[in-house]
């Protein structure tokens, strides 16, 4: 293969795939809670519940409710061996998530998996979700997760039970969020928040009438972030008010909030910081395509990956470029960062088959320290844990360490 190539510059990037613009008619239940109209002011964000991130008992995509990216794990600083290799269905598979000992990941198929994180023997499954463009979250012993059919279910992470269902008017491709008692969920035109053990409606909010991508909703001091085709909008946590919008001429893409500030990808080929208490634009970071992939970003750099095959290594505060690397792929994964190493793909949201390739690159200097190779129509982020990177190829679970 090509050698990838990394580009420096004076110091001075799933989790998501295709758009689907699928309407399905199906029924919704019926609210508990009346819905709220949106407003268009600009509300001072006051103090909130505890964010889940905080709560170990509650795994989310991406890391936390931020959706940072942001993974406290220890590095795979060297090449890994194969530990195992497990295949489970025939379409693609989306970034898993593992805790005690259990691996999970949604499917093409529309199939959630639960495998045995340290042999890879399938647990369990459930379908019925038609698609699955993303894994779910976890409180404790259950797994919520939802798809293209509508469907939202939070099920027995360890049997398999389906616990409860909730029907959607439109299809879910973004993960659940989940935050206290609460399951949050962004879907085409409507967001809706959910009792977390009973699935009971307690608000929906409506974000347009326009056919969008829907990423997973980011939570912060009791606001949630959320996209909704050319709108990007902040909705209070506990009502669903509106407190304010941001609307494009193009539609968002994947978020990530951290350090005061929203980062979205735009189909304009813009990455954004928009500022988390007043949606005002802070900076804006063009590249050759879209930033279709949430970004990932701690205190010091954001890691956003673009159709162009770039990682792009940004000054959080400025938008400044530090640093950029080749990945020779069509499109570049949702970034992972842990213990000084950023972890991407070059495989997202495009299907052709061939060599997929998952990097670890040096966090601070964007240095190549080993690339995995595996053919594949899709290679989306992976997971980390016990000294383990679980890869997602086509149909397949590898366990690398």
């Amino acid at each position: 293969m090509s050698n990838p190539r990394k580009i420096l510059f004076p110091l001075h990037i799933t989790w998501l795939c295709l758009i689907a613009i699928v309407l399905v008619a199906c029924s919704s239940q019926t609210p508990i809670a009346s819905t709220p109209e949106p407003t268009q002011t600009t509300v001072q964000i006051t103090s909130s519940p505890t964010p889940s991130g905080s709560d170990s008992n509650i795994i989310l995509y991406r890391g936390d409710t931020q959706r940072t990216g942001v993974y406290n794990t220890p590095a795979i600083r060297n090449q890994p061996e194969m530990k195992w290799q497990t295949k489970v269905s025939s379409s693609w598979l989306m970034p898993p998530m593992v805790v005690d000992g259990m691996l999970y990941t949604g499917s093409g198929d529309g199939v959630l998996y639960a495998l045995d994180a340290e042999t890879g023997e399938q647990i369990w499954s459930v379908g019925g979700f038609d698609a699955l463009e993303s894994t779910g979250a976890i409180s404790g012993d259950m797994i919520v997760t939802a798809g293209f059919s509508n469907l939202v279910q939070a099920i027995d992470r360890h049997t398999g039970d389906v616990l409860w269902s909730f029907r959607t008017r439109n299809f879910a491709q973004g993960s659940p969020l989940i935050v206290d008692d609460r399951v949050y969920l962004a879907t085409d035109h409507v967001v809706y928040a959910l009792d977390l053990h009973s699935g009971q409606l307690i608000w929906e909010v409506a974000t347009g009438n326009e056919g969008a991508f829907m990423g997973a909703p980011a939570y912060d001091e009791g606001v949630i972030y959320t996209t909704g085709g050319k709108l990007l909008i902040a909705l209070d946590g506990e009502t669903g008010e509106e407190l304010w919008r941001v609307e494009k001429d193009e539609m968002f893409l994947g978020l990530a909030v951290a350090n005061g500030l929203i980062y979205v990808g735009n189909w304009d080929r813009h990455l954004y910081a928009f500022d988390q208490l007043t949606g005002e634009e802070r900076w804006k970071f063009k590249a050759g395509g879209e930033f279709w992939s949430a970004p990932a970003v701690d205190e010091d750099i954001i890691y956003a990956g673009n159709i162009d095959h770039f990682l792009y290594a940004l000054n959080p505060q400025t938008g400044e470029l530090l640093w950029k690397f080749d990945t020779g792929g069509d499109a570049v994964s949702e970034a992972l960062i842990s213990d000084g190493v950023v972890y991407v793909s070059d495989s997202s949201h495009l299907f052709p088959s061939g060599p997929r390739h998952l990097y670890a690159l040096d966090a601070v200097t964007g240095e190549e320290l080993w690339v995995f190779e595996s053919v594949s129509t899709f290679l989306p982020a992976p997971a980390l844990g016990n000294g383990v990177i679980y890869v997602m190829s086509t149909g397949e679970v590898i366990a690398l360490e």
